[in-house]
């Protein structure tokens, strides 16, 4: 066949995985859009006959497969046929779309000469053939096609007929005989070999696998379950061959009523369980049978085996009731922590009750059945905690349904041991001995207790249920709780009992002076408590720490000078001479400003004082004695310096002539020229300002007359004053001079020319030194006889 193609029809992806088979000898898989499956298959065995050698067969030699004719050497000849088997153990029940089988041709006598290769089914063969016992060759397989070479590297064959006939007859094996037709067979000019591998390609598909391993919830198919809701969840094992993503199809009828049959679906992806709750489409009390298969676009699997489920739905209507006499709701409580008490769960006679699902505290819980249907159940319950508790029980019917709770209260008693130590109290480095008793008649064969967060020990329990240990405290900083629980003569552990020994930590104490300020020395009396103390060892504000002696009275004194205002630390502990370390006291000291303070009668700190204009009298006084002089700042003006007195103070006057807020600073400079930080004073004026009525309110005219009237209110009062506001802006200062009772009278006329303006009026009193106080202040709007603009004020 010279044409220089294979004539055989086939599809592209078949020819890609043949010549990648031919050129790597690996198997390779495509999955197609549909549920069939591109694959491989090799010739797993091959033989060939020689009819020089008519009753020897040749299996699996070392070199190519030899077809036709040639001579040797020793001028015999030799006609071969080449046998290959094929294992179709994998393909059962498998639809072949399309096969090729190929192979590749290695040696030619003579390339002018037509190639005669044949390829035949045999019938199957009990043994290796020979030439004289060869298998009848059954059918021909169409082909080969050939590429334009010589030899050929690739050949080719319709093998889908041959292979589906070999699968339906339920064949496991296929053996093929490679040869030349008898025209050729005996001439040498026609002699070939072989590559000794034959490959299909194939496009194929198998049927999934029948469901196995069917189960209903967490029941086998075999045991038929009493369902409740939830729990008839169908599932089964499955697979396909070809394709891991396929269709599963459940059905369920009840048993009585095939006719009824319903039918769900679950799509697997890549898994091998398949899943379906029929719940919301199941009837209560009804006996189910059910069944599953596996489908792919193509075909299905046969179905599965029947499996039957009953279903129950109702749960049971009443609450079990719980009782005890070990355990009552009585406090103190009974028992404890380890010690067993007996529960009674009780159905009443409900005879739907199989048993008891119940719960203790957070940490127990379990089911029991009752003795018999409607009876009772005894629970042995044994508590890790005390106090307060509680235990809940439902009744359970066969098929699990769960009924309302019965609930049952109850104390559990405090049964953990008691610690005594001796003495009672001592310093730290002082050896206690602390004795461990159980409690009540409960006993101990040992205890196990830990110190703080060290890990626990056991110590066996003496003769009396009693045990001791020894401690010697040492660490200030360790808070020496002792835990302790018993191990019981019942061999259960009791409940946890926390005491911390009573340790004096011999914290020093600190005698803090009076006044401490800034920039001044300050010294601290230091008393040590610990017996045996020789040093104590001290920081100020988290500084490095100063050790320094303690006198033979186990006091030390201090010097600090504080360098800022405000909270300051100050952290003490001694030092035995057995190397003991005492807690530590940490002492608050607040550390006041050394600058002056400052003080007014007239207008007292933080304080409305007198009235504008008034003059205040400010003194400044020293808190550290030998102050030579005062610089202060007004209103944040310059500075001005005003010597001390004898007695070491300063006064000054200042008259304050706004309402708003004054802020006056000091600083103190003493006979070696050092000067103090600011002492800081604020106050605010009182307004003076005399109260202003006219007789005038609301609108007025161009034209009107207006009069008002001012009453004193400035100490030392000798004017006032006004002013009025007018479109133009505000008008000249007028004086008025006060009449005999004190108080001021002026009128003015509104101008013609201020309509759809704002009129205002402010006026003040001012003293005989001419210092004016703060203004009052009114105003009035003058109307147009047509508004048709906004108002404007001035």
């Amino acid at each position: 066949m010279g044409s220089g193609r294979s004539t055989l029809p086939a599809r592209a992806g078949v020819l890609a995985v043949a010549a990648a088979l031919l050129t790597t000898g690996a198997a390779v898989l495509a999955a197609p859009a549909d549920a069939t499956i591109v694959t491989s298959i090799q010739s797993t065995s091959w033989s060939y006959t020689d009819s020089a050698q008519p009753r020897k067969s040749f299996v699996n030699p070392a070199g190519d497969a030899p077809i036709g004719a040639k001579v040797t050497a020793d001028h015999q000849k030799h006609v071969s046929k080449s046998y290959f088997t094929f294992d179709l153990s994998g393909l059962r029940g498998a639809k072949v779309i399309s096969a090729e089988l190929s192979g590749k041709e290695t040696a030619v006598a003579d390339c002018s000469a037509p190639r005669g290769t044949e390829l035949w089914v045999t019938a199957p063969a009990k043994k290796a053939p020979t030439w004289d016992d060869q298998p009848k060759e059954l059918s021909k397989l169409p082909g080969p096609g050939s590429l334009d070479v010589c030899p050929s590297d690739y050949l080719d064959w319709d093998a889908a007929p041959a292979l589906q006939q070999a699968i339906d007859a339920g064949r496991t094996s296929l053996t093929m005989v490679l040869r030349l037709p008898d025209g050729q067979q005996y001439n040498p000019r026609f002699g070939r070999a072989y590559r000794p591998l034959l490959y299909v390609s194939m496009q194929k598909n198998q049927p999934p696998a029948t469901p196995t391993v069917l189960k209903t919830g967490t029941h086998a198919c075999a045991d038929a379950p009493l369902v409740r809701h939830g729990d008839a969840n169908l599932s089964a094992t499955v697979g396909d061959p070809d394709d891991p993503n396929f269709i599963t199809e459940f059905a369920w009828w009840p048993v009585d009523h095939p006719d009824q049959r319903a039918t769900g679906k679950f799509g697997v992806y890549g898994g091998t369980t398949a899943h379906y709750d029929p719940d919301a489409r199941l009837a209560d009390g009804v006996t189910y049978a059910w069944q599953v298969r596996a489908t792919d676009s193509l075909v299905s699997s046969a179905w599965s085996e029947t499996c039957r489920f009953t279903t129950d739905f109702t749960a049971p209507v009443t609450a079990p009731v719980v009782t005890s006499t070990d355990y009552t709701y009585e406090g103190p409580g009974k028992g404890g922590i380890g010690i067993p008490g007996d529960f009674t769960l009780d159905a009443g006679g409900n005879t739907d009750i199989a048993g008891f699902q119940w719960q203790a505290g957070y940490t127990d819980s379990g089911y029991i059945a009752v003795d018999r249907p409607g009876g009772k159940a005894t629970v042995r319950f044994t508590p890790r905690a005390d106090g307060p508790m509680s235990m809940s029980a439902y009744g359970v019917d066969v098929a699990g349904n769960s009924g309302p709770s019965g609930d049952y209260r109850f104390f559990v008693g405090d049964d953990s041991p008691s610690m005594a130590c001796a003495p009672s109290g001592a310093y730290l480095g002082e050896t206690r001995q602390c004795r461990f008793s159980p409690h009540g008649q409960d006993g101990a064969t040992e205890y196990l207790y830990k110190i703080d967060d060290e890990p626990e020990v056991t110590l066996p329990a003496g003769p009396d249920g009693t045990a001791t240990i020894t401690v010697t405290p040492t660490d200030a900083e360790k808070r020496y709780d002792v835990s302790v629980r018993a191990r019981m003569t019942n061999g259960n552990l009791s409940g946890r009992s926390s005491e911390q020994i009573a340790i004096d930590r011999g914290l020093p104490a600190v005698d803090v002076p009076d006044g401490v300020m800034t920039a001044h020395p300050a010294v601290f009396t230091l008393h040590a408590t610990l017996p045996g103390s020789v040093s104590f060892t001290y920081d100020w504000d988290y500084g490095d720490p100063v050790t320094i002696p303690a006198g033979p009275d186990g006091t030390a004194q201090v010097t600090i000078v504080p360098a800022q205002v405000g909270q300051h630390w100050l952290h003490v502990r001694t030092t035995t001479a057995a190397g003991l370390v005492s807690a530590t006291n940490e002492v608050n000291v607040v550390a006041e400003t050394n600058g002056p303070t400052i003080a007014s009668v007239e207008f007292p700190k933080w304080a409305v004082g007198a009235y504008v204009t008034t003059p205040g009298t400010f003194t400044f006084t020293s808190p550290i004695p030998g102050a030579v002089s005062y610089t202060y700042r007004y209103r944040g003006g310059d500075p001005v310096t005003v010597p001390a007195g004898p007695d070491g103070t300063a006064s000054i006057v200042l008259t304050p002539l706004t309402t708003d807020s004054e802020y006056l600073n000091a600083t103190t400079t003493f006979a070696d020229g050092t000067v103090s930080e600011a002492g800081y004073y604020s106050f605010s004026p009182r307004s003076a300002a005399p109260p202003l009525t006219c007789d005038a309110s609301g609108d007025v005219r161009p034209g009107q007359v207006i009069s008002c009237t001012v009453t004193p209110v400035q100490p030392g009062l000798a004017s006032y004053g006004y002013v009025v506001g007018t479109a133009s802006g505000p008008g000249p200062d007028v004086t008025v001079q006060p009449g005999a009772d004190g108080t001021g009278t002026f009128e003015f006329t509104v101008p013609a020319d201020q309509a759809q303006y704002v009129i205002s009026v402010r006026a003040w009193s001012a003293n005989a030194a001419g210092q004016r106080t703060d203004t009052s202040y009114t105003s009035y709007w003058v109307p147009a006889a047509s508004a048709s603009r906004s108002p404007k004020a001035v």
